[in-house]
């Protein structure tokens, strides 16, 4: 369904704040029209869209709006849970069936925990994330007659799964965008990818950044000498780091490789990798097989960004399939060269390489001339990471708040 003028598609304005430290203090006011929002999202898991689902919703409860956050059980949620948990006017439900994994039955038990949600209190807008709870959400907000807009936070088209299962998704996306208001993308890359699909019409997608909490980052660098003496980094070493699921999509062997290729003939270059999945173990056997043990630091499960990203000399982000990339914002806030492979949205935040390095996905000798050309070159190095935390700015707190809320204002009944 078309919802906005067609002068306003694809906006690039947004923004929003990221997992540093607690919800800024917005201050109090009275909103022009108090709104009952409902927010579902399948987990709130360590991530980004659950971080950003919950600065969406902690921003609208601060401006005077009624807000409710649903989601399925989570196993290991994001530290931003316990923010949100002290905001005023901010509600946390738990669906006990809605989970990832597709489970036919499980799936129809949380279609129905959805609608009864739904009849228990007459929302607003039903502001659905991710594939799964934006799925079942949109079925049942349209049954009940609600407006809805969904947020995918990235997509599934690619580096997901199969030909056949990539086209099951794709074909179920061109059905569920007739059930929604609005779309929200969090590039305008994004907003391309759907439509080149087939996938809704140009009217029905709205671009709103997500962002970061900037000022804790902007200070972060003055605690550079703790943090690399808490990681056990010694001064002279080189660090390339990165945090993020241990998992295909998010690279993490591609950057394993790209970095023993740089690091060959580079002694003081070290690799951090913050975060835990199922490519852990993998990851640590092909370090030690390539005898880089002594010089790659896998965490222990995941750690504060706030302790590592200071540390860092150089932050990479090698992603086959990423929306955006909110900790790669983060490490322009805090002033980091940044290199990261060219897909999503990620172009678009790094100004096509005129704010870090970009390479093509799935190319380990590509991240190796990158990292070496920032190791190698301090004042390339240092040109880019000044205009990186230039280009932060617009990925504030403030402004996706603001942009999201006058969208909700526009659509609601």
């Amino acid at each position: 369904m078309s919802g906005t003028a067609a002068g306003h598609a694809l906006s690039p304005d947004g923004g929003g704040p990221g997992p540093l430290a607690a919800a800024p203090r917005a201050p109090a006011r009275r909103p022009r029209r108090r709104l009952s929002i409902l927010h579902l999202i399948t987990r709130l898991e360590r991530g980004g869209s659950s971080d950003c689902t919950l600065w969406q919703a902690i921003g609208a409860a601060r401006r005077g709006h009624a807000v409710t956050v649903a989601s399925g059980p989570t196993g290991t949620p994001t530290p931003l849970l316990e923010s949100a948990a002290g905001v005023e006017g901010l509600r946390m439900v738990t669906l006990p069936s809605l989970g990832r994994p597709l489970r036919p039955w499980r799936d129809l038990r949380a279609l129905a925990e959805i609608r009864r949600l739904l009849r228990g209190a007459r929302y607003d807008i039903v502001h659905t994330h991710t594939s799964k709870a934006g799925a079942l959400g949109r079925l049942a907000a349209r049954w009940s007659g609600l407006t809805v807009i969904h947020q995918p936070h990235g997509h599934l088209f690619y580096g997901y799964y199969g030909p056949l299962r990539s086209a099951g998704v794709i074909a179920a996306e061109r059905l569920l965008a007739r059930l929604c208001r609005l779309q929200i993308v969090l590039s305008r890359r994004g907003a391309e990818e759907h439509l080149g699909r087939g996938i809704g019409a140009p009217d029905d997608f709205r671009v709103v950044r997500s962002g970061i909490d900037l000022r804790p980052w902007r200070a972060a660098r003055r605690r550079r000498s703790a943090c690399r003496a808490s990681l056990g980094f010694a001064p002279d070493d080189i660090v390339v780091g990165a945090l993020c699921r241990l998992e295909a999509i998010k690279g993490p062997d591609l950057l394993l490789e790209g970095f023993a290729r740089a690091a060959a003939t580079r002694p003081r270059l070290r690799l951090f990798v913050g975060g835990d999945g199922p490519l852990r173990d993998l990851l640590k056997t092909r370090a030690a097989g390539a005898g880089l043990s002594g010089r790659v630091t896998f965490a222990a499960g995941w750690v504060p960004a706030a302790d590592v990203v200071p540390a860092l000399d150089v932050y990479a982000q090698t992603s086959r399939n990423e929306g955006m990339g909110r900790a790669l914002v983060e490490a322009m806030a805090c002033g980091l060269p940044v290199l990261a492979t060219d897909v999503g949205g990620v172009g678009e935040v790094l100004e096509e390489g005129r704010c870090g390095l970009l390479a093509p996905p799935d190319d380990p000798a590509a991240l190796a001339e990158a990292i070496g050309r920032l190791v190698d070159d301090p004042a390339l190095a240092s040109r880019l990471a000044g205009a990186a935390r230039a280009r932060a700015v617009p990925f504030g707190a403030g402004r996706m708040i603001h942009r999201l809320l006058r969208i909700y204002e526009e659509v609601a009944p």
